[in-house]
């Protein structure tokens, strides 16, 4: 009979290697994904890791200029991101066009009969009148 150690750390493995491959199928599958993978991919060359090795190389990486050096590169880093996620938006502007506006037209429309017509107009005249009259009496 096997121990339970082992099933556990079976158990473990298995977990892991559904939870790696849930997360690659994420990267691959989704627009996030692929922008995270071309994140990495980004930072993840040479050039990158011989700044960052020559930034943490300088005096063990603990002088107070090797951290203003490194604050720097990534404040640098997040700058260009912006600008280059500013450089997109403007470009997507120029061909969605600079607004969209919805103009909405609310029309009403009631049918009145005649009738009905001819019988607010004689309740109309009929208060008038009996003003006219309760002014000129007042007068």
């Amino acid at each position: 009979m096997a121990d339970s150690s082992d099933f556990l750390d079976y158990s473990n493995k298995h977990e892991g290697q559904t939870v790696y491959s849930s997360h690659r199928e994420w990267q691959e599958s989704t627009i996030a994904g692929k922008f995270t993978l071309f994140l990495i991919k980004l930072g993840d060359n040479s050039f990158s890791r011989a700044i960052g090795n020559a930034l943490s190389n300088q005096d063990g990486g603990d002088s107070s200029e090797a951290r203003l050096l490194s604050l720097c590169a990534n404040l640098g880093t997040v700058i260009l991101g912006v600008i280059v996620a500013y450089a997109i938006g403007r470009i997507f502007q120029i061909f969605i066009g600079q607004e969209i506006v919805i103009n909405q037209e609310v029309i009403i429309e009631e049918q009145v009969a005649l009738s009905d017509l001819l019988k607010a107009k004689a309740e109309k005249d009929k208060k008038r009148r009996s003003a006219r009259e309760k002014k000129s009496k007042s007068s």
